[in-house]
């Protein structure tokens, strides 16, 4: 018996000796210097109803397919690729060209790129897309436990009316904090196709069920759960509204909108979203903020896209 224990603890010293030996992973991959490359993502931020006829499956940059699919599309308020993902173009300008699923085009334009990130977001089929530099160092936060913080950057993507009008003044996004339900800034003021710094949102990962806010801890009516306890990926919801502040910097109050066209009785805007530790999202305002259609058509609101 003593002979097969020791023959068994030899095997075991060998396999252990191959566990620890180092396997070098090989993965098919070219390095990108965001210094001397454009990495770009396309929105699609249309005021337009959602239509079957509208999908668009086929992207083409300077006459190369850049993207192709046979079975997903470019919808209405969609984006491509995928959320904290870019193509890779040269920087300078292009000719971009969107094609129907039966090969029509759907809209063709000239833009112009520089070196690092950048977001094009389209949001009209008779102009080039609005170009936004995403190339700045992104927040973050070194605790001893765990944040309490979320990061948003608010896109103000929104026209006056349905006629494309540009408005005179500008937005500035607030959000209402999860504990003492007091508003805050968490944007300056940004002018039609800019885009704000980015701004903190505090996560109260327990906070409450009040107002329609609470957050992801568990047990979260318990005084005990609220003190000591770290949730290291908590989220909470959170409220935002915007204030509407004059070319003079005159606070003009909260914005206001309506889905049932010009002249009809208009209400403040308010939305919500779920806010999570340490996660930096984009907050698009589009749309009109004078629609005679809902918010799935070309009714002012907003998308929020992950970045990181």
């Amino acid at each position: 018996m003593k002979f097969f224990k020791y023959i068994i603890i030899a095997f075991a010293s060998m396999a252990a000796l191959v566990s620890c030996n180092k396997h070098e992973q090989m993965y098919k991959c070219e390095q990108v210097d965001a210094s001397e490359k454009a990495l770009i993502q396309i929105y699609r931020m249309i005021p337009e109803a959602s239509t079957t006829a509208g999908r668009v499956y086929s992207i083409t940059i300077d006459d190369q397919i850049l993207w192709h699919e046979d079975y997903t599309y470019l919808g209405a308020r969609g984006m491509v690729p995928s959320q904290s993902r870019h193509y890779i173009i040269d920087p300078g300008t292009h000719h971009m060209k969107w094609f129907l699923g039966d090969g029509t085009l759907f809209y063709e334009t000239d833009f112009t790129v520089g070196a690092g990130m950048q977001d094009l977001f389209v949001t009209d089929l008779a102009a080039a897309p609005i170009v936004i530099d995403n190339t700045g160092e992104y927040p973050s936060d070194v605790t001893e436990i765990t944040s309490t913080w979320a990061y948003i950057r608010l896109v103000n993507l929104m026209y006056e009316d349905e006629n494309k009008t540009i408005p005179d003044y500008k937005l500035q996004y607030y959000y209402q904090d999860p504990t003492d339900l007091e508003w805050y800034p968490v944007s300056d003021p940004v002018g039609f196709g800019e885009a704000a710094e980015w701004g903190r949102v505090h996560v109260d990962q327990f906070a409450p069920q009040r107002s329609g806010q609470s957050g992801s801890g568990s047990s979260r009516n318990a005084d005990d759960n609220r003190v000591g306890y770290a949730v290291s990926s908590g989220s909470c919801t959170v409220y935002y509204k915007a204030k509407m502040i004059g070319a003079d910097g005159s606070d003009l109050g909260w914005m206001t909108y309506t889905f049932k066209g010009e002249g009809s009785a208009e209400s403040e805007y308010k939305d919500y979203w779920t806010a999570y530790v340490g996660r930096k999202s984009i907050h698009v305002m589009r749309g009109c903020r004078i629609s005679s259609t809902d918010n799935n058509t070309s009714g002012a609101y907003i998308s929020q896209t992950w970045k990181f």
